[in-house]
């Protein structure tokens, strides 16, 4: 019975798991965005280079840190500590799993050399831009690709 349950509660987050389109720079950041969303951390982490998603969770999570003083000493080892990792992701899919959806409009891909491209789009009407670096999976999130280069 609990094994049957436990199967079935697999089988719907899969089927809700948000699709990761990394064909185009644009297809990225919506589906970094769907990701955000829904909360879904396995696909965020897919859109993103390890280092940009580490720096994404950590920020999301200094939120909740502020308010649990035990969570804070939690945080402090998501980088030495898997389970402290794990505790920190759970946390961060939660909270935004509870917050409002937000939808956003692609208004224009920016080269920005060779495998480098900044994306400028509208959240909720404000301007924003994200960096993207490409790689054998496709384009990803790279926080590092707006830096200068020479």
């Amino acid at each position: 019975m609990f094994r049957t349950f436990i199967l079935s509660l697999l089988l719907a987050s899969i089927s809700l798991a948000s699709k990761v389109d990394l064909h185009t720079p644009s297809t990225a950041v919506q589906s970094y965005y769907d990701a955000i969303n829904e909360g879904d951390m396995n696909a965020l982490s897919q859109v993103m280079l390890q280092d940009s998603y580490d720096k994404d969770v950590q920020i999301y999570a200094l939120s909740i840190a502020f308010k649990d003083k035990g969570f804070h000493k939690v945080l402090g080892r998501y980088n030495s500590s898997e389970d402290a990792k794990k505790t920190v992701i759970l946390a961060v899919q939660e909270k935004l799993k509870q917050r409002k959806q937000r939808t956003i409009i692609i208004n224009k891909e920016i080269s920005l050399g060779k495998d480098r491209v900044m994306v400028r789009f509208s959240e909720e009407s404000k301007q924003k831009q994200l960096y993207l670096s490409y790689h054998a999976q496709g384009w990803k999130i790279d926080y590092l690709a707006g830096r200068k280069t020479d």
